[in-house]
């Protein structure tokens, strides 16, 4: 299968591309011929994720053998290859700092170090997104999926891109997987852009019909910057998951948290009412995650808090420096306190240059304990 593809697997100068080990110029190759033969998802997902990704990335870093899968990849996908989006997701799994950089809500978070700052993207990012416009981002609204608007508002974030997406909206009426993603996404290209495009009327009109998708206003209203109130999200709090929502691993608790918390940003009395609305949620998740054995590398609570935090300190992210408790603001301080008190530390706190209460740089232990686990 996928002669094409594996032609160009025999032509690529691997030795010019290191990676992880020593070894992952001659290992690399083998794993993607055997991903051309591979005819089940369950193979393909262990190729990538079991064989792969150690050649690809270690830690923190990523190695300039990717730009050669990616190649690989892409003449995949032109071969109609049958899981695509399963490369895509792989591809998103290796690059989750930088799309974390771009994008720093809702998006997987990621496990900082104290102080770390990210000069420039990791080898192979700009290809990643070449990868991902050239074989997922679609103009036909009858092909479209929710992985496809996902794509567009982490990687090409732009004011043209809400329009377009409204259109979207206009066009799948009937898709409510498709218009509570759309709506996300539009909404945070506000958010990372700066923008505030309202909605229109008949998006509204058809939100305002439908039961299920009317707390869907407040989300798009909250994550744009609108002012927004906790009862008008109040459904979706209460819900914690969403199925249909491609954002946050589903967590819809965590989307309407954003709404409500970036909603009010601009006004630092309506900012600590919704924080006052929120920290009660938010312990509750913590003595839930507490009680609980952990499967998922951000379950709720920690996806929760790092988005919070994200959010409030995100001037700060990526500084590389100490943050002076000075150099916060009133809210923000307010908001310090009750992490502190609450006895809760974030990866976007250390990000920020803010280390757990007690911890200064002069005694900070080797290992940071966050969570129930230590990096």
């Amino acid at each position: 299968m996928y002669p094409d593809t594996k032609e160009l697997i025999q032509q690529i100068e691997w030795s010019n591309f290191p990676g992880g080990y020593s070894t992952s110029i001659e290992e690399v190759p083998p794993i993607l011929e055997a991903l051309c033969d591979t005819e089940e998802e369950d193979e393909v997902l262990s190729l990538l994720f079991g064989e792969m990704l150690s050649h690809v990335k270690q830690g923190y870093n990523v190695f300039e053998i990717i730009e050669p899968v990616i190649q690989v990849f892409d003449s995949l996908c032109k071969e109609d290859f049958a899981y695509r989006a399963t490369l895509a997701d792989f591809l998103a799994y290796v690059y989750t700092m930088d799309i974390r950089a771009e994008v720093p809500i809702l998006t997987m978070p990621v496990r900082y170090s104290f102080g770390r700052k990210e000069e420039q993207p990791d080898a192979g990012f700009t290809s990643f997104k070449t990868f991902i416009r050239d074989h997922f981002y679609k103009t036909d609204n009858e092909e479209l999926l929710s992985t496809d608007i996902y794509y567009t508002a982490v990687l090409f974030p732009a004011k043209e891109e809400v329009s377009r997406i409204f259109d979207i909206i206009k066009s799948n009426g009937d898709n409510t997987a498709l218009i509570k993603n759309s709506l996300i996404s539009a909404a945070l290209i506000n958010y990372v852009t700066g923008e505030r495009t309202s909605l229109p009327e008949e998006i509204t009109q058809l939100l305002t019909a439908d039961e299920s998708l009317e707390p869907y206003i407040a989300v798009y209203n909250g994550i744009s910057g609108f002012p927004v109130e906790q009862q008008q999200l109040q459904e979706l709090l209460d819900m914690e998951e969403d199925i249909e929502i491609q954002w946050a691993q589903a967590f819809i608790i965590v989307v309407a948290t954003d709404a409500l918390l970036i909603g009010n940003l601009s006004d630092a009395g309506r900012l600590k009412a919704a924080l006052d609305g929120i920290f009660p949620i938010l312990e509750e998740q913590k003595a839930k995650f507490g009680e609980e054995e952990q499967e998922m590398d951000f379950p709720l609570y920690p996806y929760m808090a790092e988005d919070l935090t994200s959010i409030l300190f995100r001037n700060f992210l990526n500084r590389g420096a100490i943050l002076d408790v000075s150099e916060l603001n009133e809210v923000q301080r307010y908001c310090l306190e009750r992490l502190y008190a609450s006895k809760i530390h974030t990866h976007a706190m250390l990000h920020a240059g803010l280390l757990p209460e007690g911890i200064t740089p002069d005694n900070q232990p080797t290992l940071l304990p966050i969570y129930n686990y230590s990096i």
